[in-house]
């Protein structure tokens, strides 16, 4: 096994500080960086979200929560478009990939009730865990990839010998609540989230 530090930002400082105005989306789903979703858009707030992401460096994720102030809470996902196409109905159908998380500050609508906020680089996992074959995690992530064709077509190039995408993408499909798969987040929980998910999928928490 070996530990390498992350890729980091060219500036991670001015990263952190640096706001940028963003769109956020409300929806009941978790996306983690590298992380893929297809979303089904039809709303005009959301449709001018769309065409406006070029320009804004993308649009922020965030789980839905009616509990919450404006129904998300104070950090989401930055994604990018990475394709699109007109579904049936005329529903715009989108592919989305994770970018990094953020923190949301400041959050207002806009006329068109399109939810803004200002958006802060949010560290992510400090430590990627790089296996020098395939896990037992990377290997039954590859077998479901295969029987589930509609998940693969997502991932042209997947990780399986990456144990952080593994378990980044095993941490997105597996049936946990939001609020629980959200304590994994922070950036000091990669080796909490290992033991987690081999104990969860596997029933012990001899990683190998």
């Amino acid at each position: 096994m070996i530990e390498q530090q992350i890729d980091k930002p060219t500036n991670e400082i001015q990263a952190q500080e640096a706001a940028r105005e963003m769109a956020v989306f409300p929806l009941p789903l978790f996306i983690l960086p590298d992380g893929i979703q297809r979303l089904r858009i039809f709303e005009p707030c959301y449709l001018s979200m769309v065409a406006e992401a070029g320009d804004r460096g993308g649009f922020v994720i965030a789980r839905y929560d009616s509990n919450l102030a404006f129904n998300v809470p104070k950090w989401g996902t930055r994604v990018e478009i990475i394709d699109f196409h007109s579904g049936e109905g005329g529903i715009l159908v989108v592919d989305v990939k994770g970018l990094n998380l953020v923190n949301l500050q400041n959050m207002r609508y806009r006329d068109d009730r399109l939810l803004l906020a200002d958006s802060y680089y949010r560290p992510f996992w400090s430590v990627a865990t790089v296996e020098p074959g395939l896990s037992d995690m990377g290997r039954l992530l590859k077998k479901l990839f295969e029987q589930n064709v509609a998940l693969a077509n997502l991932y042209p190039n997947p990780k399986f010998d990456h144990l952080d995408w593994v378990c980044a993408r095993f941490l997105e499909i597996l049936p946990l609540s939001l609020n629980e798969k959200e304590k994994f987040i922070e950036p000091s929980m990669f080796d909490s989230l290992k033991v987690f998910l081999h104990t969860f999928i596997f029933g012990n928490e001899n990683i190998n």
